[in-house]
């Protein structure tokens, strides 16, 4: 680690973290052509079968040109489909490809495998600890960002 960093920096530390398990996860995931970045809208289209850009935008918290470009790309992966609105012609929704159903259960055992892994330094009173905690600074924090809204 760097030697300039400001000592005793919570913030700087989670974002220290979160950019080595995003790194980690990266290279665990790779084999299957997904990423981090794109567990949200995997995730989101498991649990519902198809959304639009739209609901999949807010759900990932990203920017529209940012989504746009992740559906396209997911899409020239072969692991969504495109399909239109049966109410509203105009609008898009998105869902799974047969190819993507099939391999979200491989995606959640390299999820599984690679947190049991990384935090296997912590035993489980540990981990539900760092939970916790982690959850009540989550809270704070949409506290603070629903002030700015």
């Amino acid at each position: 680690m760097a030697k300039f960093l400001v000592p005793d920096n919570p913030a700087r530390q989670f974002t220290h973290v979160a950019r080595l398990l995003t790194r980690y996860f990266d290279r665990r995931l790779a084999p299957l052509g997904i990423n981090v970045a794109n567990l949200s809208v995997l995730g989101a289209l498991r649990n519902s079968a198809q959304l639009s850009q739209k609901e999949l935008t807010e759900i990932g918290r990203i920017g529209q040109p940012a989504m746009a470009q992740m559906l396209d790309r997911l899409m020239r992966e072969g692991l969504l489909v495109r399909t239109a609105d049966t109410v509203d012609r105009r609008k898009v929704l998105f869902a799974l490809s047969p190819r993507a159903q099939k391999l979200m259960a491989t995606i959640e055992i390299h999820l599984r495998d690679g947190n049991a892994e990384a935090f296997s330094v912590l035993d489980q009173d540990e981990f539900g600890t760092l939970m916790r905690l982690i959850q009540r600074i989550e809270r704070r924090l949409d506290e603070l960002t629903d002030m700015d809204a």
